[in-house]
């Protein structure tokens, strides 16, 4: 059995931009989002993030998955950015702006990190409360 992604054909329009998914995890074996997070399993932050994408006319290029929560350095976000930044991509999709991080220090770096960047944040859920 091959797996697709639920990523694929989202937008079928001539034009589009690019995005990156950033989904976080307890662990490998565990989906669930970490505690204090958020209660989102990883299927669940996918369908929320791609119904958000498609909302947006983006095409979601790659997926970053971080696991565990730890304060400090998140490796996955780095590369999520780094990433972004490296192929010109301009937004970074979450399921909610809490899966970042919970703790309010973490948080502000890390927003600014973005900006620095030049990458717009797209918190799914807020974007689907709005529509």
């Amino acid at each position: 059995m091959q797996d697709q992604s639920i990523y694929n054909e989202h937008y079928l329009g001539e034009t589009y931009r690019a995005g990156v998914a950033y989904l976080r995890a307890r662990s490998v074996a565990d989906s669930r989002a970490p505690r204090r997070v958020g209660s989102y399993s990883l299927d669940h932050q996918r369908q929320i993030i791609a119904k958000a994408a498609r909302t947006a006319k983006t095409i979601i290029v790659a997926e970053y998955i971080e696991f565990d929560d730890h304060p400090g350095f998140r490796p996955m976000f780095t590369q999520a950015v780094v990433f972004a930044c490296e192929t010109c991509i301009p937004v970074l999709f979450v399921a909610r702006e809490t899966y970042l991080t919970w703790r309010q220090e973490d948080f502000s770096f890390l927003i600014r990190y973005l900006i620095e960047s030049g990458i717009a944040l797209e918190p799914a859920h807020a974007r689907r409360r709005q529509k």
